[in-house]
């Protein structure tokens, strides 16, 4: 009875920490590859590294896609993202740039694998979501060459180049005198500020709406996956090649 008594303690001890215990936050990734298949309650994606990958969608997954643009069409207030590698004086080479619909989506500066077809770099890059502002840089604070790329998210305003644009954007903090991170909505956070410098080489898009119906299986696709505590994946966004202009970011 007594070894029975102690057993039926513990095994009581271990639910009660078992139900203290805070809960697994759901986690967040982009998938990147061709969809394999997609109806109204799936999508099956062929992952670059060769995976077959599957995940629910629904009435509010929001699905978009990309069209070309070019250096003239950035107007000023437009929030871009910039994926880019270091480059002269402190600027920002910048690798692809994609317009965004959604002014603030994921503004901040923090670290990017990712980078575009035919990059030249195996650096880490990073991902800088902000609002370019400010004409010919007047506003521009120093700041130290960036190791490995990044990304830029932010409203655009010309630069003191032929072809530079002054971005500026919130992030978490700061670290050895940058402002890093994402921001966090609600809290004061950093400012920082990039230049960016863009070639006629470099890709331009812009990210537009798009239809769940016309997402046809074979194009390419960047998904925004949300996998919650029980292991369930469900499809946030997903924008998808059209025309065979893809998505680069």
């Amino acid at each position: 009875m007594r070894i029975l008594a102690a057993a039926l303690l513990v095994a009581s001890s271990s639910v009660a920490v078992a139900a203290d215990a805070p809960p697994v936050p759901p986690k967040t990734a982009l998938v990147r590859g061709t969809i394999q298949s997609l109806d109204a309650k799936s999508m099956t994606i062929k992952t670059d590294g060769g995976a077959d990958f599957t995940a629910a969608v629904g009435l509010s997954t929001r699905f978009a896609t990309v069209e070309k643009r070019s250096f003239s069409q950035i107007k000023p207030t437009d929030f871009v993202g910039i994926t880019s590698v270091p480059g002269k004086n402190g600027h920002l080479n910048a690798e692809e740039i994609h317009i965004i619909p959604l002014a603030g989506l994921g503004e901040g500066q923090y670290p990017w694998e990712h980078h575009p077809a035919g990059a030249k770099t195996a650096a880490v890059g990073s991902m800088t979501n902000g609002t370019v502002m400010g004409e010919n840089g007047h506003a521009m604070a120093a700041r130290k060459p960036m190791m490995g790329g990044s990304m830029t998210n932010g409203t655009v305003a010309p630069g003191a180049g032929d072809r530079q644009l002054n971005v500026t954007y919130h992030g978490a903090g700061m670290v050895d005198g940058k402002c890093e991170g994402l921001a966090v909505p609600g809290k004061p956070g950093c400012t920082g500020t990039a230049i960016v410098d863009v070639t006629p080489a470099t890709p331009i898009v812009a990210i537009v709406p798009y239809r769940h119906d016309l997402v046809k299986p074979g194009v390419y696709v960047v998904a925004q996956v949300l996998t919650d505590a029980a292991g369930k994946a469900s499809v946030v966004s997903a924008t998808v090649e059209k025309n065979g202009v893809k998505p680069e970011f």
